[in-house]
């Protein structure tokens, strides 16, 4: 068998080691040696680059080949060896983040934390994501390579195999580089927000050259060739579409009207019915009767009950759940969401719908990239992560971000989850039914943002899994972002001045309100279902 061509990159080793791939080259552990030998990298022949701790035994051929076939286009050791622990400063401006989650390092698994202490890229990849230079730490380095790499749109993995003979961490990182970091990868205010949070942790002059220093933004989009054209004639394409319903039945209408027109028609749809028995009616269904449509009655209301009884009763290799209230739904739409997941080998395609009362999303430069998210008015699932995950959590019916919450597990569990801009659907957010039957989602961040009095709190419900899946600590500085937020508008100088006044006149009330639903997140985590 011909054996794929790779560069080893080995770091601090005057050994002559055998390798078979290809070339090899050893320099030395920093960032300089590394920016030395970039274009010597570049212009060699490969397909691929491994870069490897010199003190360590390499990995098989046979698990390189194998790493090479799974998913991503990245991989790396980074959690074994102790990248998780960094970058510190994250969790005060995105500390429940769904990329900056910890999974266990036994599992595959989604993650930008690499090292080049043992990483294998695809050359092109190396070549796309520019090399810093603010610090001389090749470990710091890594990281902003990392994170530049997955929010470009590159698949960023965290590899057992690559990982199985490291045992010790040996990743380091000062303090001030970590504010380098933040630097080049957010804007001011970030960079203010973290220093207000950790004024100890660089000195004040040099916090002030930093804060003054230009930055140039890379904001490059890594791009993939065209696969709208694949065949989809050898996968699975048998889809049951899930739409929990209450009180929408002329939206649904409209909905099932598009969906009876899809090229690739689904295996079943099911309909769960929460509406209130007096105000149930099947007759919307009349007009259907060509669909394979499964209609549920749920006495129960709660939009995770209703979910879990749709994905107990699909019979389809994927589950598609969408919203009640969905609209401008192609025809060739669910062949995109399937030629998505099939051509990156995802477990969960992610739609990114434009919501009504908002400013919808540019999407002139198509981009597929990790999800940081769960979207359930939109995502094309496999229905056997579904069930691992046991489904979703019932302690959240009738309130916010159980989402979320469950592609948190999804991506504790391995799970890849991409988003692609091109998968677009449009979210009525219809005035009445669903969720707003319950008082929910009535204040949104984007209205918050746009009104002198509207402040966004954190419900009860999103602290409790924030609690559940990031702890107390993280918890606390995700409640202190949301505080802050209580005090920002977009507009000019005297909004901006005008909504500081009134966050400080209400604080009394924020800092009420948000210990309040801290209680009540506590008392989630302690209800036994």
């Amino acid at each position: 068998m011909k054996l794929p061509k790779i560069i080893l990159v080995l770091f601090d080793c005057d050994l002559d080691v055998q390798w078979n791939f290809g070339y090899k080259l050893n320099i030395q552990y920093s960032r300089k040696a590394l920016n030395d030998n970039f274009d010597a990298i570049g212009n060699l022949d490969t397909d691929f680059i491994l870069f490897w701790d010199g003190t360590i035994e390499l990995p098989t051929e046979d698990n390189l080949i194998q790493i090479m076939k799974s998913k991503g286009n990245l991989w790396h050791i980074g959690p074994k060896i102790g990248t998780n622990d960094f970058v510190k400063l994250l969790d005060d401006i995105k500390p429940t983040d769904m990329l900056h989650t910890k999974v266990d390092d036994m599992i595959d698994h989604t993650s930008w934390k690499m090292s080049f202490r043992g990483c294998l890229m695809r050359k092109d990849v190396f070549e796309f994501i520019p090399l810093e230079n603010y610090s001389d730490s090749l470990d710091i380095i890594a990281l902003d390579f990392g994170y530049k790499a997955i929010k470009s749109g590159i698949l960023t993995r965290y590899s057992r195999l690559l990982a199985q003979n490291h045992l010790e961490k040996r990743v380091s990182i000062q303090n001030s580089d970590e504010f380098f970091f933040i630097k080049k990868n957010f804007d001011k205010k970030a960079l203010l927000w973290t220093y207000f949070m950790n004024p100890g942790k660089i000195r004040p002059f040099r916090f002030l050259n930093l804060l003054k220093a230009p930055k140039k933004i890379f904001d490059s989009t890594y791009s993939y060739d065209d696969f709208s054209d694949i065949s989809l004639d050898e996968q699975h394409t048998d889809v049951s579409i899930v739409i929990a319903t209450l009180e929408r039945y002329q939206v649904l209408k409209a909905e099932l009207e598009e969906l009876s027109r899809l090229n690739l028609m689904p295996k079943e749809i099911i309909i769960v019915d929460q509406t209130p028995i007096e105000k149930r009616s099947k007759k919307f269904l009349e007009a259907f009767s060509e669909l394979p449509i499964q209609y549920i009655e749920s006495d129960k209301i709660g939009q995770c009950t209703a979910r879990n009884i749709g994905i107990a009763n699909a019979k389809g290799t994927y589950i598609w759940f969408l919203d009640d209230d969905m609209k401008g739904i192609p025809s060739n739409y669910l062949e995109s969401h399937l030629k998505t997941l099939h051509n990156f080998e995802a477990d969960i395609s992610c739609g990114i719908p434009d919501e009504i009362g908002t400013n919808y999303i540019e999407r002139s430069n198509p981009k597929i990239e990790i999800s940081d998210g769960f979207p359930t008015n939109d995502v094309l699932v496999k229905r056997t992560l579904l069930q691992k995950v046991e489904g979703f959590d019932i302690k959240m019916n009738q309130k916010q971000s159980e989402d979320q919450e469950i592609g948190l597990r999804c991506v504790k569990e391995g799970a890849l989850s991409v988003k692609n801009n091109q998968l677009r659907i449009v979210h009525l957010r219809a005035s009445r039914g669903g969720l707003r039957n319950h008082n929910v989602r009535k204040i949104t961040f984007a209205s918050s943002r746009s009104s002198l009095i509207q402040r966004r709190f954190l419900h009860h419900s999103e602290i409790y899994s924030n609690l559940k899946h990031f702890g107390k600590r993280k918890t606390t500085k995700a409640l202190m972002l949301n505080i802050r937020g209580t005090f920002i508008i977009k507009g000019n100088l005297f909004r901006k001045f005008s909504k500081i006044l009134i966050g400080f006149i209400l604080l009394p009330h924020t800092l009420f309100t948000t210990k309040k639903n801290y209680t009540l997140a506590k008392k989630m985590m302690k209800e036994q279902l």
